[in-house]
Protein backbone atom coordinates (compact mmCIF):
# COMPACT_ATOMS: atom_id res chain seq x y z
CA UNK A 1 0.00 0.00 0.00
CA UNK A 2 1.41 3.22 -1.12
CA UNK A 3 2.32 6.13 1.41
CA UNK A 4 4.22 10.04 0.26
CA UNK A 5 4.40 11.44 3.46
CA UNK A 6 5.71 11.09 7.26
CA UNK A 7 1.96 12.02 8.57
CA UNK A 8 0.00 9.22 6.71
CA UNK A 9 2.01 6.52 7.70
CA UNK A 10 1.30 2.69 7.48
CA UNK A 11 0.32 1.35 10.87
CA UNK A 12 1.98 -1.81 11.62
CA UNK A 13 -0.06 -5.24 10.52
CA UNK A 14 1.56 -6.97 13.50
CA UNK A 15 -1.92 -7.36 16.38
CA UNK A 16 -4.27 -7.58 13.70
CA UNK A 17 -6.47 -10.33 12.76
CA UNK A 18 -7.77 -10.67 8.93
CA UNK A 19 -9.19 -14.05 7.68
CA UNK A 20 -10.41 -14.39 4.08
CA UNK A 21 -12.16 -17.50 2.86
CA UNK A 22 -11.73 -18.52 -0.99
CA UNK A 23 -14.64 -19.42 -3.36
CA UNK A 24 -15.45 -19.35 -6.58
CA UNK A 25 -12.37 -17.34 -7.78
CA UNK A 26 -14.51 -14.60 -6.33
CA UNK A 27 -13.12 -15.07 -2.55
CA UNK A 28 -10.74 -12.56 -0.88
CA UNK A 29 -7.24 -12.87 -0.09
CA UNK A 30 -6.04 -14.39 3.17
CA UNK A 31 -4.14 -12.17 5.54
CA UNK A 32 -0.74 -12.54 5.84
CA UNK A 33 -1.20 -11.59 9.56
CA UNK A 34 -2.57 -13.74 12.18
CA UNK A 35 -3.33 -13.47 16.03
CA UNK A 36 -2.23 -10.11 17.50
CA UNK A 37 -1.25 -10.08 21.16
CA UNK A 38 -4.49 -8.03 21.60
CA UNK A 39 -6.96 -10.03 19.83
CA UNK A 40 -9.41 -12.11 21.58
CA UNK A 41 -8.98 -15.67 20.60
CA UNK A 42 -10.91 -19.38 22.15
CA UNK A 43 -8.96 -21.99 23.00
CA UNK A 44 -10.13 -25.42 21.90
CA UNK A 45 -11.98 -27.78 23.99
CA UNK A 46 -9.61 -30.21 22.73
CA UNK A 47 -6.40 -28.56 22.25
CA UNK A 48 -4.98 -32.33 21.25
CA UNK A 49 -6.31 -31.77 17.89
CA UNK A 50 -3.84 -28.96 17.19
CA UNK A 51 -0.76 -30.25 18.02
CA UNK A 52 2.14 -30.44 15.69
CA UNK A 53 1.40 -32.88 12.96
CA UNK A 54 4.55 -31.50 10.84
CA UNK A 55 7.03 -29.23 11.94
CA UNK A 56 9.38 -28.47 8.45
CA UNK A 57 12.83 -27.24 9.66
CA UNK A 58 13.57 -26.87 5.83
CA UNK A 59 10.97 -26.18 3.16
CA UNK A 60 11.37 -27.59 0.30
CA UNK A 61 12.04 -24.54 -1.35
CA UNK A 62 14.85 -23.32 0.19
CA UNK A 63 16.92 -25.94 -1.13
CA UNK A 64 16.71 -24.58 -4.45
CA UNK A 65 20.79 -23.68 -5.35
CA UNK A 66 22.33 -19.91 -5.02
CA UNK A 67 22.31 -20.04 -8.37
CA UNK A 68 18.47 -19.61 -8.62
CA UNK A 69 19.46 -15.81 -7.22
CA UNK A 70 18.45 -12.96 -8.82
CA UNK A 71 21.02 -11.66 -11.30
CA UNK A 72 21.64 -8.82 -12.99
CA UNK A 73 19.96 -6.26 -10.93
CA UNK A 74 22.13 -5.87 -7.97
CA UNK A 75 23.06 -2.23 -8.69
CA UNK A 76 19.89 -1.07 -8.52
CA UNK A 77 18.21 -3.74 -6.04
CA UNK A 78 20.83 -4.62 -3.63
CA UNK A 79 20.66 -7.09 -1.11
CA UNK A 80 22.31 -5.88 2.34
CA UNK A 81 23.43 -8.94 4.36
CA UNK A 82 21.17 -7.59 6.91
CA UNK A 83 18.13 -8.72 5.03
CA UNK A 84 19.41 -12.21 3.65
CA UNK A 85 17.46 -13.86 6.68
CA UNK A 86 14.15 -11.92 6.06
CA UNK A 87 14.33 -12.64 1.90
CA UNK A 88 14.25 -16.35 2.82
CA UNK A 89 11.65 -15.99 4.92
CA UNK A 90 9.24 -14.28 2.66
CA UNK A 91 10.34 -16.55 -0.44
CA UNK A 92 9.47 -19.92 1.83
CA UNK A 93 6.36 -18.32 2.94
CA UNK A 94 5.44 -17.32 -0.61
CA UNK A 95 6.72 -21.04 -1.82
CA UNK A 96 7.11 -23.38 0.63
CA UNK A 97 4.74 -23.00 3.36
CA UNK A 98 0.54 -23.31 1.88
CA UNK A 99 -2.24 -22.24 3.82
CA UNK A 100 -2.91 -24.88 6.38
CA UNK A 101 0.70 -24.24 7.88
CA UNK A 102 1.27 -21.46 10.40
CA UNK A 103 4.76 -19.77 11.20
CA UNK A 104 5.37 -18.49 15.18
CA UNK A 105 8.19 -16.54 15.07
CA UNK A 106 10.04 -13.58 16.81
CA UNK A 107 8.81 -10.32 15.15
CA UNK A 108 12.11 -8.64 15.28
CA UNK A 109 14.73 -11.34 14.76
CA UNK A 110 12.64 -12.97 11.59
CA UNK A 111 15.06 -16.26 11.37
CA UNK A 112 14.06 -17.30 15.13
CA UNK A 113 11.09 -19.74 13.58
CA UNK A 114 9.60 -21.30 16.85
CA UNK A 115 7.85 -23.81 14.90
CA UNK A 116 5.85 -24.54 12.15
CA UNK A 117 1.90 -25.69 12.64
CA UNK A 118 0.44 -28.10 9.85
CA UNK A 119 -3.20 -28.38 10.07
CA UNK A 120 -4.48 -31.66 8.69
CA UNK A 121 -7.67 -31.58 6.73
CA UNK A 122 -7.91 -29.54 2.98
CA UNK A 123 -8.28 -26.31 1.58
CA UNK A 124 -7.85 -22.79 3.58
CA UNK A 125 -8.69 -22.82 7.56
CA UNK A 126 -11.73 -22.10 8.60
CA UNK A 127 -12.13 -18.90 10.76
CA UNK A 128 -12.21 -20.84 14.35
CA UNK A 129 -9.37 -23.13 13.16
CA UNK A 130 -7.29 -19.92 12.53
CA UNK A 131 -8.07 -18.61 15.62
CA UNK A 132 -7.76 -21.80 17.56
CA UNK A 133 -4.61 -22.11 16.27
CA UNK A 134 -3.26 -18.94 16.76
CA UNK A 135 -4.30 -18.63 20.55
CA UNK A 136 -2.45 -22.25 21.15
CA UNK A 137 0.80 -21.44 19.69
CA UNK A 138 0.67 -17.56 21.72
CA UNK A 139 0.31 -19.38 24.56
CA UNK A 140 2.72 -22.59 24.31
CA UNK A 141 5.47 -20.46 23.26
CA UNK A 142 4.53 -17.99 25.89
CA UNK A 143 4.73 -19.93 28.45
CA UNK A 144 7.92 -21.65 26.96
CA UNK A 145 9.92 -18.14 26.42
CA UNK A 146 8.76 -17.23 30.54
CA UNK A 147 10.31 -20.77 31.90
CA UNK A 148 13.56 -20.89 30.05
CA UNK A 149 13.66 -16.81 30.97
CA UNK A 150 13.46 -18.11 34.53
CA UNK A 151 16.81 -19.65 34.22
CA UNK A 152 14.31 -23.49 34.18
CA UNK A 153 16.81 -25.66 32.13
CA UNK A 154 15.17 -27.26 28.67
CA UNK A 155 12.68 -30.04 29.76
CA UNK A 156 11.64 -31.56 26.35
CA UNK A 157 12.45 -30.75 22.71
CA UNK A 158 10.09 -27.50 21.98
CA UNK A 159 12.42 -25.97 24.83
CA UNK A 160 15.39 -27.52 23.55
CA UNK A 161 14.91 -26.10 20.21
CA UNK A 162 14.31 -22.63 21.51
CA UNK A 163 16.93 -22.97 23.85
CA UNK A 164 19.31 -23.63 20.87
CA UNK A 165 18.20 -20.36 18.96
CA UNK A 166 19.54 -18.02 22.22
CA UNK A 167 22.55 -19.71 22.91
CA UNK A 168 24.86 -16.84 24.04
CA UNK A 169 21.95 -14.52 24.53
CA UNK A 170 20.67 -13.64 28.05
CA UNK A 171 17.89 -14.33 30.05
CA UNK A 172 16.35 -11.41 29.25
CA UNK A 173 16.04 -11.68 25.83
CA UNK A 174 13.41 -14.74 26.32
CA UNK A 175 11.23 -11.77 28.28
CA UNK A 176 11.30 -9.49 25.47
CA UNK A 177 10.96 -12.12 22.83
CA UNK A 178 7.78 -13.42 24.94
CA UNK A 179 6.45 -10.09 23.85
CA UNK A 180 7.45 -10.11 20.32
CA UNK A 181 5.67 -13.04 19.19
CA UNK A 182 4.36 -13.25 15.55
CA UNK A 183 2.19 -15.89 13.77
CA UNK A 184 2.61 -16.09 10.14
CA UNK A 185 -0.03 -17.86 7.44
CA UNK A 186 1.44 -19.68 4.85
CA UNK A 187 1.07 -18.12 1.66
CA UNK A 188 1.99 -20.43 -1.40
CA UNK A 189 -1.74 -20.93 -2.77
CA UNK A 190 -2.07 -17.64 -2.84
CA UNK A 191 1.16 -16.64 -4.47
CA UNK A 192 0.18 -19.02 -6.93
CA UNK A 193 -2.75 -17.82 -7.67
CA UNK A 194 -1.24 -14.21 -8.20
CA UNK A 195 1.76 -15.68 -10.55
CA UNK A 196 -1.15 -16.78 -12.80
CA UNK A 197 -3.10 -13.45 -13.12
CA UNK A 198 -0.08 -11.55 -13.24
CA UNK A 199 -0.16 -12.69 -16.89
CA UNK A 200 -2.82 -10.64 -17.79
CA UNK A 201 -1.21 -7.88 -16.69
CA UNK A 202 2.65 -8.10 -16.62
CA UNK A 203 3.76 -7.25 -19.80
CA UNK A 204 2.18 -4.40 -20.66
CA UNK A 205 2.64 -3.10 -16.90
CA UNK A 206 6.46 -3.88 -17.38
CA UNK A 207 6.59 -1.43 -20.68
CA UNK A 208 4.48 1.37 -18.72
CA UNK A 209 7.58 1.45 -16.46
CA UNK A 210 10.13 0.99 -18.44
CA UNK A 211 8.38 4.15 -20.79
CA UNK A 212 8.38 5.82 -17.12
CA UNK A 213 12.18 5.04 -17.06
CA UNK A 214 11.18 2.41 -14.22
CA UNK A 215 13.63 -0.90 -13.71
CA UNK A 216 10.85 -3.59 -15.48
CA UNK A 217 11.09 -5.44 -12.04
CA UNK A 218 9.34 -2.87 -10.07
CA UNK A 219 6.24 -4.55 -11.32
CA UNK A 220 6.79 -7.59 -8.82
CA UNK A 221 5.75 -5.11 -6.43
CA UNK A 222 2.06 -5.72 -7.29
CA UNK A 223 2.40 -9.26 -6.07
CA UNK A 224 3.01 -8.08 -2.82
CA UNK A 225 0.62 -5.20 -3.40
CA UNK A 226 -2.35 -7.23 -4.32
CA UNK A 227 -1.36 -10.46 -5.83
CA UNK A 228 -2.69 -8.71 -9.27
CA UNK A 229 -6.39 -8.96 -8.18
CA UNK A 230 -7.57 -6.23 -9.87
CA UNK A 231 -10.55 -5.70 -7.44
CA UNK A 232 -8.72 -6.26 -4.52
CA UNK A 233 -9.91 -3.99 -1.69
CA UNK A 234 -8.27 -3.43 1.63
CA UNK A 235 -10.18 -2.91 4.95
CA UNK A 236 -8.55 0.52 5.07
CA UNK A 237 -10.13 1.72 1.95
CA UNK A 238 -7.08 1.14 -0.13
CA UNK A 239 -8.33 -0.40 -3.70
CA UNK A 240 -7.04 -2.34 -7.04
CA UNK A 241 -3.86 -3.71 -7.65
CA UNK A 242 -1.57 -0.93 -6.87
CA UNK A 243 -3.73 -0.76 -3.52
CA UNK A 244 -4.10 3.06 -3.66
CA UNK A 245 -6.32 5.04 -0.72
CA UNK A 246 -8.85 7.69 -2.27
CA UNK A 247 -7.02 10.29 -0.48
CA UNK A 248 -3.73 9.68 -2.21
CA UNK A 249 -5.36 8.09 -5.32
CA UNK A 250 -6.95 11.53 -6.13
CA UNK A 251 -3.49 13.36 -6.23
CA UNK A 252 -2.89 10.88 -9.75
CA UNK A 253 -6.34 9.36 -10.46
CA UNK A 254 -9.98 10.56 -10.64
CA UNK A 255 -12.27 9.30 -8.28
CA UNK A 256 -15.41 10.93 -7.53
CA UNK A 257 -18.91 9.20 -5.51
CA UNK A 258 -19.80 7.85 -8.69
CA UNK A 259 -16.80 6.72 -10.08
CA UNK A 260 -13.40 5.33 -9.43
CA UNK A 261 -10.58 5.11 -11.79
CA UNK A 262 -8.41 2.85 -9.20
CA UNK A 263 -9.98 -0.12 -11.07
CA UNK A 264 -8.59 0.82 -14.49
CA UNK A 265 -5.03 -1.55 -13.96
CA UNK A 266 -3.52 0.15 -16.98
CA UNK A 267 -4.56 3.66 -15.26
CA UNK A 268 -3.22 2.26 -11.92
CA UNK A 269 -0.02 1.18 -12.89
CA UNK A 270 0.62 4.75 -14.89
CA UNK A 271 -0.22 6.32 -11.04
CA UNK A 272 2.26 3.69 -9.52
CA UNK A 273 4.84 4.44 -11.72
CA UNK A 274 4.73 8.06 -11.31
CA UNK A 275 4.58 7.89 -7.74
CA UNK A 276 7.36 5.39 -7.45
CA UNK A 277 9.54 8.18 -10.27
CA UNK A 278 8.65 10.47 -7.46
CA UNK A 279 10.02 8.72 -4.58
CA UNK A 280 13.36 7.38 -6.51
CA UNK A 281 13.95 11.13 -7.44
CA UNK A 282 13.69 12.33 -3.64
CA UNK A 283 15.37 9.37 -2.24
CA UNK A 284 17.77 8.39 -4.68
CA UNK A 285 17.66 5.15 -4.12
CA UNK A 286 15.55 2.18 -5.09
CA UNK A 287 15.50 0.04 -1.46
CA UNK A 288 14.63 3.63 -0.25
CA UNK A 289 12.11 4.52 -2.60
CA UNK A 290 10.45 1.10 -2.42
CA UNK A 291 10.02 1.21 1.38
CA UNK A 292 8.36 4.54 1.07
CA UNK A 293 5.91 3.22 -1.40
CA UNK A 294 4.49 1.72 1.82
CA UNK A 295 5.68 3.82 4.53
CA UNK A 296 5.68 7.46 2.96
CA UNK A 297 8.21 9.30 1.13
CA UNK A 298 8.59 11.99 4.33
CA UNK A 299 9.03 8.68 7.01
CA UNK A 300 12.25 7.76 4.50
CA UNK A 301 13.74 10.79 4.01
CA UNK A 302 13.87 11.31 7.70
CA UNK A 303 15.14 7.95 8.10
CA UNK A 304 17.99 8.55 5.22
CA UNK A 305 18.95 11.69 6.73
CA UNK A 306 19.69 9.85 10.00
CA UNK A 307 21.46 7.02 8.28
CA UNK A 308 22.84 8.56 5.86
CA UNK A 309 20.83 6.26 3.20
CA UNK A 310 22.43 3.37 4.12
CA UNK A 311 19.23 1.16 3.86
CA UNK A 312 21.11 -1.84 5.91
CA UNK A 313 21.20 0.55 8.52
CA UNK A 314 17.82 2.32 8.24
CA UNK A 315 16.66 -1.31 8.34
CA UNK A 316 18.53 -2.69 11.67
CA UNK A 317 17.74 0.43 13.68
CA UNK A 318 15.34 3.12 12.23
CA UNK A 319 12.45 3.46 14.83
CA UNK A 320 9.99 6.17 13.28
CA UNK A 321 6.75 6.71 14.19
CA UNK A 322 4.93 3.31 12.84
CA UNK A 323 7.82 1.99 11.17
CA UNK A 324 7.58 -1.43 12.24
CA UNK A 325 6.96 -4.75 10.93
CA UNK A 326 5.44 -3.89 7.70
CA UNK A 327 7.22 -1.56 6.22
CA UNK A 328 10.42 -2.85 7.88
CA UNK A 329 9.90 -5.77 5.74
CA UNK A 330 8.36 -4.29 2.81
CA UNK A 331 11.83 -4.03 0.78
CA UNK A 332 12.66 -7.64 1.75
CA UNK A 333 9.33 -9.00 0.43
CA UNK A 334 10.05 -7.01 -2.61
CA UNK A 335 13.20 -8.67 -3.24
CA UNK A 336 11.68 -11.98 -2.60
CA UNK A 337 8.93 -11.50 -5.01
CA UNK A 338 11.58 -10.55 -7.44
CA UNK A 339 13.45 -13.74 -6.83
CA UNK A 340 10.50 -15.72 -7.21
CA UNK A 341 9.90 -13.99 -10.71
CA UNK A 342 13.03 -14.46 -11.89
CA UNK A 343 13.41 -18.39 -11.55
CA UNK A 344 9.93 -19.46 -11.52
CA UNK A 345 10.35 -22.36 -12.99
CA UNK A 346 12.32 -23.16 -9.79
CA UNK A 347 9.43 -22.56 -7.28
CA UNK A 348 6.41 -22.96 -9.03
CA UNK A 349 7.62 -26.16 -11.58
CA UNK A 350 3.94 -27.09 -12.38
CA UNK A 351 2.85 -23.66 -13.13
CA UNK A 352 3.66 -23.09 -16.76
CA UNK A 353 1.33 -26.22 -17.31
CA UNK A 354 -1.78 -24.04 -15.50
CA UNK A 355 -4.21 -21.92 -17.86
CA UNK A 356 -4.23 -18.47 -17.32
CA UNK A 357 -7.53 -17.40 -15.69
CA UNK A 358 -9.81 -14.85 -17.54
CA UNK A 359 -9.15 -10.86 -16.47
CA UNK A 360 -11.76 -10.08 -14.05
CA UNK A 361 -14.76 -7.68 -15.16
CA UNK A 362 -14.47 -4.40 -13.83
CA UNK A 363 -15.83 -1.06 -13.69
CA UNK A 364 -15.33 2.11 -13.08
CA UNK A 365 -18.70 3.87 -12.98
CA UNK A 366 -21.03 3.38 -10.42
CA UNK A 367 -24.50 4.21 -10.57
CA UNK A 368 -26.34 6.33 -7.78
CA UNK A 369 -28.68 4.65 -5.78
CA UNK A 370 -32.10 4.93 -6.96
CA UNK A 371 -33.54 6.82 -3.72
CA UNK A 372 -30.72 9.11 -5.03
CA UNK A 373 -31.75 9.94 -8.02
CA UNK A 374 -35.35 10.63 -6.93
CA UNK A 375 -33.49 13.19 -3.79
CA UNK A 376 -33.56 16.02 -5.24
CA UNK A 377 -37.58 16.04 -6.04
CA UNK A 378 -38.29 14.69 -2.94
CA UNK A 379 -36.26 16.94 -1.27
CA UNK A 380 -37.82 20.01 -3.29
CA UNK A 381 -41.12 18.88 -2.62
CA UNK A 382 -40.85 19.08 1.23
CA UNK A 383 -38.77 22.41 1.16
CA UNK A 384 -41.62 23.81 -0.27
CA UNK A 385 -44.63 21.76 0.97
CA UNK A 386 -45.66 25.02 3.01
CA UNK A 387 -46.33 26.68 -0.32
CA UNK A 388 -49.60 25.18 -0.85
CA UNK A 389 -49.54 27.09 -4.33
CA UNK A 390 -46.24 24.97 -5.53
CA UNK A 391 -47.34 21.66 -4.19
CA UNK A 392 -49.55 20.21 -6.64
CA UNK A 393 -46.93 21.12 -9.50
CA UNK A 394 -43.93 20.22 -7.70
CA UNK A 395 -45.24 16.75 -6.91
CA UNK A 396 -46.71 16.46 -10.88
CA UNK A 397 -43.60 17.27 -11.69
CA UNK A 398 -41.76 14.89 -9.91
CA UNK A 399 -44.05 11.97 -11.19
CA UNK A 400 -44.26 12.95 -14.60
CA UNK A 401 -40.68 14.12 -15.26
CA UNK A 402 -38.81 11.50 -18.01
CA UNK A 403 -35.50 10.14 -16.37
CA UNK A 404 -32.22 11.02 -18.06
CA UNK A 405 -30.84 8.42 -20.37
CA UNK A 406 -27.84 8.00 -18.79
CA UNK A 407 -29.45 7.50 -15.31
CA UNK A 408 -31.11 4.52 -16.55
CA UNK A 409 -28.25 3.16 -18.48
CA UNK A 410 -26.38 3.24 -14.56
CA UNK A 411 -29.07 1.64 -13.40
CA UNK A 412 -28.37 -2.04 -14.91
CA UNK A 413 -24.86 -1.53 -13.45
CA UNK A 414 -25.97 -1.04 -9.61
CA UNK A 415 -24.12 -3.88 -8.81
CA UNK A 416 -21.03 -3.22 -6.98
CA UNK A 417 -17.76 -5.08 -7.01
CA UNK A 418 -17.54 -8.23 -4.24
CA UNK A 419 -13.89 -8.51 -3.83
CA UNK A 420 -12.22 -7.78 -0.73
CA UNK A 421 -8.58 -8.32 -0.19
CA UNK A 422 -6.70 -6.66 2.69
CA UNK A 423 -2.30 -6.96 1.42
CA UNK A 424 0.02 -6.63 3.02
CA UNK A 425 -2.89 -6.26 5.22
CA UNK A 426 -1.98 -4.51 3.37
CA UNK A 427 -5.10 -2.96 7.95
CA UNK A 428 -2.70 0.11 8.28
CA UNK A 429 -5.06 3.22 9.05
CA UNK A 430 -2.56 5.67 8.94
CA UNK A 431 -0.86 4.70 6.02
CA UNK A 432 -3.71 4.21 4.18
CA UNK A 433 -4.77 7.53 4.55
CA UNK A 434 -1.84 7.97 1.63
CA UNK A 435 -2.87 5.11 -0.41
CA UNK A 436 -2.99 5.42 -4.33
CA UNK A 437 -5.56 4.42 -6.19
CA UNK A 438 -6.28 2.75 -9.55
CA UNK A 439 -8.40 2.74 -12.73
CA UNK A 440 -8.84 -0.27 -14.70
CA UNK A 441 -9.27 0.10 -18.90
CA UNK A 442 -12.97 -0.74 -19.78
CA UNK A 443 -15.12 -1.27 -22.36
CA UNK A 444 -18.86 -0.66 -21.57
CA UNK A 445 -21.19 -3.97 -23.27
CA UNK A 446 -24.51 -3.79 -24.24
CA UNK A 447 -25.44 -4.86 -21.36
CA UNK A 448 -23.87 -2.16 -19.49
CA UNK A 449 -20.83 -4.56 -17.96
CA UNK A 450 -17.26 -2.90 -17.99
CA UNK A 451 -14.75 -5.93 -19.53
CA UNK A 452 -11.55 -5.13 -19.37
CA UNK A 453 -9.38 -5.95 -22.23
CA UNK A 454 -6.04 -6.40 -20.84
CA UNK A 455 -5.71 -10.77 -21.60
Amino acid sequence: MPGKTADFNRIVRVGLLSVFAFGAGLAALPSRVLAGADTIIRFPKDAEQLQPVTTPSVPAASLISAASTPTGTSAEFPRPPALEPNIKFWVDVFTAYGERDFLIHDKDQIWKIYEVQHLPGFGAPSREEVEATGEYLRAKYTDILGRLGAGLQPSDPDEQRVAALFKGEPLSAYTLAASNLRIQEGLREQYEEGLLRSRNYRAEMERIFVDEGLPPELVSLANIESDFYSTARSSAGAVGIWQFTRDTGKEYLRITRYHDDRFDPIAETRAAAELLRYNYDSLGSWPLAITAYNYGTGGMAEAAQLYGSDFGRIFRSYDGPHFGFASRNYYAEFLAALQIQQNEDAYFPDLKYEMTPAPQIVRTDFAPPRSVRHHGSLHRIAHHGRHIIHRRHLIASADLAPRPPHLELVVATRRRPSIHHLHHVHTQTAHAMHHHSHRHAIVADDAGEAVMPLA
